[in-house]
Formats: structure tokens, sequence, C-alpha cells
């Protein structure tokens, strides 16, 4: 069952909840009493009483000045009441002073004393407060024209009016101390009580004036002592005299006179009676006396049984003291009260000169309970409002209304002599107008969840224990925590808070070492950082943002579109690659994940912008834009990053930081660098990528919200794209990274277009940057696409055709297997051909017979016929001489011979393909052949060699292979082709090793790819030769180059840029490896070369060995 609310258990008094608390009432002065001019609660005898509790320091006080004016006892003939400044002797002296003044005519006086100890008469009495005392112009009396001047004056004036004043009169107007005679002559024999209070204040102006060589401090304290000596001689005079500790404001004057009475007393023999009047515990009942009517006993020890149970079982670190059955008792004691706001206000707040103990407390004690029940009255019942429950168990230091009630921020503010703590509660804690403080915007988040506002409670009981200064100034955590915690409510989160709130506010230091927090009256770095970030413009942040986006998204998978995409015309429509169209958070943004397409990105995806040409490559486009509420939270993220990093740059900033202030705004710059990431790539999270979807992508582009990152997720990582990345493979817009090579029978069904018997691999390759309903491809998809078109042969999907010279054809037939092409590229030469659509060329035959005829001469006739088929033009060689005689694809050529002559014979059937056929006849060594046809004929079929040469040597009298042996080799195609080439020719020849190898390129792209793997070649120590030509608009660069690869590579970077905007141009480049000693073809350097040039191949290549035989 829960605690009942204060509201319910406590009845505060009337004057209280009226409002009609008067200053005067709090600030108890003797002398307005002695003059009949006191406020009611002091001046009415009843009142009075009535008001007060009875502490055991009062009961002794009048036990024991009454009992030794009515000799029923041994009392002290000199009391000293001894407390903290404001610590409630003031009220006890009033007390005294209307006992003597009434004695038993006083109603409840037996709470306090046994009425037979009080005399049935008046007793003489003198009451003095050191405060009103004036040693230079005394104290007039108006009505009879009387002027006191010194203590004794006064003291006489009270007892015996003006014949009792004449008696020292002398001693008054002269300044010197009066003896104990003509003091015992005053009192004449009558009880008499002399009351003096604050007599520190008066010693304070007394030293100011001179009496002869002395002063008249010196004359008080003279004073004192014959008083006391009197005292101490007589049992009808008693003397009451008060001294504040010695951390109050007269604590000089009090240590010089304790000094002097000690000596007295010891000198004297005697001892004076000492008494606090009110001890901790009385300070509760004091304050619920003069507040409340009545406090439920009984709700009292409920609370404390449930404080306590909650404290021995919370989580929360706590001090251990608050586990005790004692501190159950102060709870039950204090009730409705917080012990932790009674010490507070009468131990932490009390060292403020300015507050006075038990009057201070009393003062905000009233004014919070009468802020906590108007509040009711005003919305009753209410479960919560913006600053305080309706249901309040106790009340604690978080419930003083501080910044809310104008009354209590004044007390703690201005009459405590700290106007600049008004700062802290304006801008941190509550603002009635203009800017929400900053605990008031953390607790709406409190308040929507329906809990209390937590941020506002931990706020304010920091900002209490911040008002003294010096070490005792601030609060730890687990002090704060049980100030706070409070049954049926979950307080668990202090830390939580505290953090928040020392992040955001702008006075408020926390030491995470001495987990100590405390408002101060300069601000802090928070403050400071603020101030700074005004300065930083909106724009600078934005371009913050722009740098740093383009980084956290650059290039990895997808081509970064991100500068002024603001029209069709900026986003190029090609292929080649996938590319994120980042748009500028000022062109475009997007409010919530159902948004439609943007008008803008809408006619970047279907338009080019090249006079309303319609885009053909839309599957290859990513758009990615900012959310709008998310992007101001990034600008002002990157507007205070600026700030912190423009306050580190500047040293006379700096200066006016201390170092662990320095060390701070150092932390918080790597800290807001990451809030800065993170709030950004939240900004970015709406993707927009093609889908063939009428329903939800009726434009073609799905919306798709990324999910929202924290500092976990960004920290470390370099790139973004790697999160839209896994966006895509989710919604299977990209395959997985183990997705295996595309079926041909998905090409055939999926991508191939309906009714088109041929395409190139180029075209294939488009179409999934086409089509919407077709997969990204990423680079590794392409190559692995290589492997779907060379699947789709082997297994006789499709056929191939190369236009190459001659023309290469690739169909799978079940005679012999297909041999694949060396290298396949994605280009118009490679045309793919539904089955029986591509039929080979048929072979070429190419025929060359000769007939050499007897004859008795030298010379010999020698017929030579041929036939080339489909020939365009056949030339006939004669030792190496063209006959100029036009020949058909089907002729003879009749001449005659004396010696060995060589008949070549070179069928052209046009686009370079050629074929040649040569005999060598001997009219001489003709043999038993003479006059017989001699024919040397050949079949001539395209074969896959890569040589851009369509010719075939075959010679009749071929000599064996092994006859020569020629010192180089030469070869030419694509790179594995040309180094299975050489080992062909290597075996073939017998090649022992190899002396040095060249390789050369003349493609633009062939260029950069073997002038990047130089310097992975660096241990052959590669010689380069280089001729570049590039015409560029009116711009013209020739360059030739011959040296060393370091030469060669400070020009490399400077001639790619140029070579990529080239408008026409010619390279190249030979790369000379020479080998010494030599290597073995079948050694590891060979194939070293090979694997190096393979990391980036090139299309063609030349290559040339110096070969050795032995």
């Amino acid at each position: 069952m829960p605690l009942s609310s204060i509201l319910d258990t406590c009845i505060p008094r009337k004057e209280i909840l009226s409002g009609s608390l008067k200053e005067e009432i709090f600030a108890a002065k003797i002398r307005p009493v002695v003059e009949g001019k006191a406020p009611q609660v002091y001046q009415d005898s009843h009142v009075f009483f009535a008001n007060t509790f009875p502490t055991d320091g009062i009961k002794t006080l009048i036990q024991e000045v009454f009992s030794r004016l009515t000799q029923q006892g041994a009392g002290s003939p000199v009391i000293r009441l001894e407390t903290s400044f404001g610590g409630g002797k003031t009220h006890d002296q009033i007390a005294l002073w209307h006992i003597c003044k009434q004695g038993r005519k006083i109603q409840g006086l037996d709470r306090f004393v046994d009425l037979n100890l009080i005399p049935e008469s008046a007793v003489k009495v003198a009451a003095i407060d050191g405060r009103d005392l004036d040693p230079q112009n005394g104290i007039y009396y108006q009505d009879i024209g009387l002027t006191t001047y010194t203590i004794w004056g006064e003291i006489a004036y009270q007892i015996g009016g003006v014949a009792g004043y004449e008696l020292l009169k002398g001693s008054d107007t002269s300044g010197i101390s009066p003896g104990t005679s003509i003091l015992e002559r005053l009192i004449n024999g009558q009880s008499t009580v002399i009351i003096i209070d604050e007599i520190a204040r008066y010693l304070r102006s007394a030293k100011a004036k001179l009496i002869g060589n002395s002063d008249l401090a010196a004359q008080v304290v003279a004073f004192l002592f014959s008083l006391m000596d009197l005292a101490a001689a007589c049992d009808c005079l008693v003397l009451v005299y008060s001294l504040a500790s010695k951390s109050d404001t007269f604590a000089a004057e009090t240590a010089y006179l304790n000094d002097e009475l000690n000596e007295l007393i010891q000198a004297s023999s005697r001892q004076e009676r000492v008494i606090s009047p009110s001890t901790d515990i009385e300070i509760y009942n004091i304050v619920k006396q003069r507040i409340f009517e009545r406090v439920s006993d009984e709700a009292a020890k409920a609370a404390a049984a449930e404080y306590v149970d909650l404290y021995r079982l919370t989580r929360v670190d706590l001090p251990d003291a608050c586990k005790d059955a004692s501190y159950a008792e102060a709870i039950a004691q204090s009730y409705p009260f917080h012990p932790e706001l009674f010490k507070l206000l009468t131990q932490k707040i009390a060292a403020i000169p300015e507050f006075q103990r038990t009057r201070g407390a009393l003062r905000l004690f009233a004014l919070v309970v009468q802020h906590l029940w108007q509040k009711n009255q005003e919305s009753p019942g209410a479960e919560m409002t913006g600053l305080l429950s309706a249901w309040i168990p106790i009340i604690h230091s978080h419930h003083i209304p501080v910044g809310v009630n104008s009354q209590v921020t004044n007390e703690l503010t201005s009459r405590l002599q700290r106007p600049f703590m008004r700062n802290p509660i304006q801008a941190d804690i509550y603002n009635l107008d203009g800017r929400k403080a900053y605990a008031q915007v953390q607790d709406e988040e409190w308040t929507v969840a329906g809990k209390p506002p937590f941020s506002t409670w931990v706020a304010r009981t920091i900002f209490l224990h911040s008002l003294t200064q010096g070490i005792s100034s601030g609060i730890r955590e687990a002090e704060l925590s049980l100030s706070l915690l409070t049954p049926n409510v979950k307080m668990g989160v202090v830390d939580d808070i505290l953090q928040k709130l020392v992040k955001e506010a702008w006075y408020l230091d926390y030491d995470p070492i001495t987990s100590l927090a405390r408002f101060k009256e300069e601000p802090s770095l928070n403050k400071i950082i603020s101030e700074e970030k005004e300065q930083v413009k909106r724009t600078d942040a934005k371009e913050e943002l722009r740098r740093r986006r383009d980084t956290i998204f650059a290039k990895r998978f997808f081509t970064l579109i991100s500068d002024q995409i603001d029209s069709p015309s900026d986003v190029d429509d090609r292929p080649d690659d996938i590319a994120l169209c980042v748009m500028d958070f000022d062109d475009v943004t997007v409010d919530s994940p159902t948004d439609p397409v943007p008008e803008l990105v809408d006619r970047i995806f279907h338009q080019t912008g090249d006079s309303g040409k319609f885009r053909i490559f839309r599957n290859r486009l990513l758009f990615l834009l900012a959310n709008k509420p998310a992007l101001q939270q990034a600008i002002e993220n990157a507007r205070e990053y600026q700030a912190i990093r423009n306050i580190l740059r500047s040293p006379n900033r700096l200066d006016d930081l201390s170092d662990r202030q320095q060390q701070q705004l150092k932390e918080r710059e790597g800290q807001k660098d990451l809030d800065v990431r993170v709030s950004l790539t939240n900004a970015y999270r709406h993707l927009f990528y093609p889908a063939n979807d009428l329903v939800k992508a009726p434009k073609g582009l799905m919306h798709y919200t990324l999910s929202a990152q924290d500092a976990s997720m960004v920290k470390g990582k370099n790139h973004q794209q790697d999160v839209i990345l896994k966006a895509l493979k989710d919604c299977d817009k990209i395959r997985p990274d183990d997705a295996k090579p595309f079926a041909p029978a998905y090409i055939l069904q999926k991508v191939w277009p309906a009714g088109i018997d041929s395409w190139t691999t180029k075209e294939l390759c488009n179409a999934f940057a086409k089509d919407l309903s077709l997969n990204m491809l990423l680079e590794k998809e392409v190559l692995m696409l290589r492997e779907t078109i060379q699947k789709g042969l082997t297994e006789g999907h499709w056929d191939l055709k190369v236009s190459d010279k001659p023309e290469r054809f690739y169909i799978k037939t079940q005679n012999q297997p297909l041999v694949l092409p060396d290298a396949l590229e994605f280009s118009d030469r490679f045309v793919l051909y539904r089955r029986g659509i591509l039929e080979p060329p048929k072979p070429r035959t190419l025929e060359l017979t000769y007939q050499l005829m007897s004859s008795s001469s030298g010379e010999k006739p020698v017929y030579v016929r041929w036939k080339a088929d489909a020939a365009l033009k056949v030339t006939l060689f004669k030792n190496e001489i063209a006959i100029s005689t036009e020949f058909k694809p089907k002729d003879e050529y009749e001449t005659e011979i004396s010696s060995s002559t060589l008949f070549k014979i070179v069928a052209d059937y046009g686009n370079g393909e050629t074929a040649t056929r040569e005999v060598t006849v001997d009219p001489v060594n003709a043999g038993p052949g003479v006059g017989s046809l001699r024919e040397v004929s050949a079949i001539y079929r395209p074969t896959n060699s890569s040589t851009n040469s369509g010719t075939y040597n075959i010679d009749a009298n071929q000599p064996n292979i092994w006859d020569s042996q020629p010192p180089t080799v030469e070869v030419d195609g694509s790179l594995n082709s040309v180094f299975n080439q050489l080992g062909d020719r290597f075996q073939d020849h017998r090649v022992k090793a190899i002396a040095a190898i060249e390789m050369t390129v003349s493609d633009l792209m062939d260029y950069r790819k073997l002038g990047t793997a130089i310097a992975l070649l660096q241990r052959f120590s590669p010689k380069i030769d280089q001729d570049v030509t590039i015409q560029t608009g009116a711009e013209f660069i020739r360059l030739e180059y011959q040296g060393d690869a370091r030469g060669f590579q400070s020009l490399f970077s400077s001639l790619s840029n140029w070579l990529v905007k080239s408008e026409q141009g010619n390279v190249s480049l030979k790369v000379a490896l020479e080998f010494s000693p030599s290597i073995s073809p079948t050694g590891p350097e060979l194939e070293q070369i090979k694997q190096t040039l393979n990391r980036n191949p090139v299309e063609r290549i030349h290559l040339r060995a110096q070969v050795l035989y032995s």
C-alpha cells in the first residue's frame, strides 16, 4: 500500500496557507519585545508559547534561572547560550523575558516548567541586544529625553528606570565600567534577570571608541567580569548571555571574549552553565511546531519504515548510514520533511553568514509548504504537473521551487549574496520567460512517459548544495541519490540524468573522479561552446557535412556522384558501373518513409537532359536522400563540433580555461566528431533503388529506409557504402556474396530479349543496366557473367562469333570438343547467336601444282597451276619477285627455268585474310618426277590463333623444325595466349635459356595497364622505351622517353590523366627485361612475370624473346 501524501496527513497553520507571512516573524529580536513593538507571534506571550516547541534547551534555561531566584535549587548564576548564529538562542531569551514579566499567567507554560518554580509576582528583567547599542550616539528615549551610551547605562535604565540610570550616569557618560558596589545598589536585593544577546556585535563597534588609554570594548569586558562577580555573590541575580560560534561573522570578538571569561572563571573557581538552545532533533520539532497545526505520527512512522526499507533494498549506491535504525528515527522526527533537507539547511547552507540557521530554515520551509499546498489547490487531484506531484510522501530538497517561486529564488540568491547564482537557475533549471532551461527540455521526455520531472529534481538538488563556496560546495552521487529516492517512483537513473545534464547545462560542473556535481556562477564548457557555436554559420556547418558525406560514402562498390546534382544532365547515361547519387540536402530532402519519389529524382531517373532524351541505363542508378528532421540535428552537431575546434585552435581562448577544462574540451571534440558522423549517416537513410513493381514503385524506384545507426556501428568504419550494399542484398537487388554464376537458362529466359537471334556480349552485359527487373551487377558479378557465357558455349545453349581478321567461330559439335577463346571480352566483336542461327564458313582450299617438262637445252619449261576458290586476288611470286600479270583465282603460268626456282602463290580473300603456298622447282635434280605433275595443296581453315595475319605457309620442301634455330621468338595476342605460344616455341626449338624479353603494347588502355605493372617488375631492372602523342582540343603533346622505371613513373601519372581526357592519342610502350645470368624457359622467373602482368591483364601484347640454345 503506498504511503499517504503529506497533503492528507499534515495541516499547515493558517498564516502559512494564507500567504500573509511577514518577514519580521522569522527575524526574532528581543528589543522590539521589550518595547512592545514586536509582531504578535513574539509579543503576545500566549501566542509565542503556543508556537514554541519545548526543547531541552529552553526547559533547562527556565529551570536554571528560576530555581536560583526562588532558592529551590542550585541554579547557575551565569548562563551562556552557545550556538550558531540564528540557532534559537534569541527565541529562548524572549521566552525568559515573557516569564519574568508575566510569570504563571502565561497559558501552556506548564509544558516548559513546573509552575511552582515560577514566582507569583514579576521579576525585574533587562534584555539587551548588542546590535541595538550605539557607543557613539547612544539610545535615545524621546518620551523622557534620556540617552544611554553604554551597555551598563541601558541595563540600569531597564531595571531601575530614570532613578536607576542616575546611579550609573557617571559611568555611562564617561564610558568607564562601574564596580560591583554600584551594581549591587542598582539591584537592591530584588530578583533580577539580565539578558544580553549578540554581545560580540557590540564588542566590534566598542573597539572603535577610545576611553583614556583603553577602549570601550575593554571596559565592556571589565563590566561583564563585575556583573558575573555580583551574580555569583548573591542569589537574586542571574546573568544570561549568548555567544556565537567561532565560525560566525563575529568569530574574532567571540574568541577574545571567551579567553577573558575563561580566565575569570578559572580565577574565581566558579562554573558557568553553558546551554545549547536546540539540538538537531529539536530543530525538526521547532520547524514543525511553527509551520504545522497537526502532523500525523502514524504517517511519520510509516514513512520512516518505508524509506529505510527502500534504502536497504535498492541497488543504487547510497551512504551506509541511511540504512540504520537511527536514520529511520530521524525520518520519523523530521516528517513531513526529509532529514537530508534539514541537514542541508541547518548545517550546510547555515555556514553562509547571511543565512540564519533556524530563521532561514523557517522562512524556506514556510515558503515551500505554502507553494505545495497552493499548487494542489490550483489543480486538486492532478496526478502530475510539470513540476510536482499531487502525491508527496515526504518533502525532499527537490520540492523547493527554485526558479518557479520568485520569493524562494530570492531567498537563495539575493539574500545569501549570491546574485550570480540566478544564471544557472534560468539557464539550466527553470526559466519562466523565454528559452526553456535544459532541465525543463529534458523533462518533456519524462512527462510524456508519465514520469515525474526527474531532470528538474536532480538539477534543483545539486543547485541547493552548490550555494556554499569552497570544498563544501556540491554533492556526490551517493548523497544525491539519497536526497532523491522516493518509494513507488523508480529513480535508478540518477547517473543517466546527470550525464545528460552535464552534456547540455551551461553552469553545471561534474568531476567524474570524485563524482562531485555542482553549479558554478561562471559558465561551464557547455556555455562557452554554446556561445562559440552561435558564431558558426549554418552554411559553414553544411559545407562540413558535405565534406564528411563525400568521405563516408566514397567509392567502394558504387561510383559516388554528389557534386551539384540538380538536373538529369549531371548524371551520365552509361552502363559501366553502379552510380550512387547522393542528393544534396539543399536540393531535395525526405520527411518520412512513406514519401513518394521527389520530382528531381524522378526526372534524373527517366531523362538524360539531352533534348528530352529518355535515359537508357536506369538499372544502375541509386539515390540516397537526407531526412529533413534528422538533418537539423546533424547541422547542429556540425556547428558544435566546429565551435569546439575553433576554441582549441585559439591559444588565447585556451589560456582562459583550466587544464581540466582543456582536457574535457579535447574529449568533447572526439565525442562530437563521432556525433556528427552518426547524425549524418542517420540523416542519409532514404534509399531509392530501381524496381519493376507497378504497385510499390510505380515510377520505377522503390523507397527503402536504412536502419538507424549508433556510435558502435559507425565508429571505425570508413565506408557507409557497406550499409547500402547490405540493404540492397536484403532486398534481392544485388545477389549475395556466395551466389553462383547465372545459369545459361536464366539468361535465355530472363535476360535475352525475345525475337532477337543474336546480340553482342556487350549488349548482354548492358542489359543488366537497362532492365529494372534484373539484379544490379557488381564488378565481380561481371566476371562471373564470363563464366556463364563460357558455360553456355560448352553446353550448347548458344554460339559465338569473334569478328577478328580472320573471323573466329565457336560452335559446339558432337564430333569434336569445343576449344574456348583465350580471352572473352564484353565488346561488339564478340557476338552470341541462338543455336542453329550461326553457320561456320566453308573451308578455303588453295591448290598449287607444277609440271617440269624435259628439254635438251639448259632451260626447262615449267607449268605452275593453282586454284584459290573465293579469292579476290591472286599474286604469283618467282624467287620473291611478284609477276605483274593479273591472275584469276584458277589460273596457270608457264615459264622456263635453268636453276632451282621458288614459286609462291598468295591468295587474298579480303578483310586482311590471305593464304600462301610455295614450292621450289629444281630442274637439275628433278629426279624421276620430271615431266609429271607435282601437287602441293592444303585446306585452309580459320583457326583459334590470335594473330592478326590470316596467312598460312605450307612449304613442300619444308625442312625439319630442329634444323632451324632462330635467335629470337616473337608472338602476339592476348596475355595468356602469348605465354602459351612462347612455351610451345621454346619446346619446339629446344630453347635452353632466355637472355631477354621485350613486351610492347599500342592500345591506350593496355598502355595504362602495363604501366601500372612496371613497378612490380623492379627486380628485373626494366628498361622503358615509350612514344606518346595526345591531341585534346587545341592542346598537343608529344613525348618520347627512354630510360629506367623510376623516370617513367614520374611521368606516368600525369600522362594517364591526359590520356583520360584526350580526343586522339597514339601510344607505344616497350618494356625490356634483360636477364643476367639468363633464365630457364621452365624456371620460376617467367611464371612470376606472367602472374605480375595478370594482376591487370592487357587485351593485346607483343612479346619478343631473345633465346639461347646451348
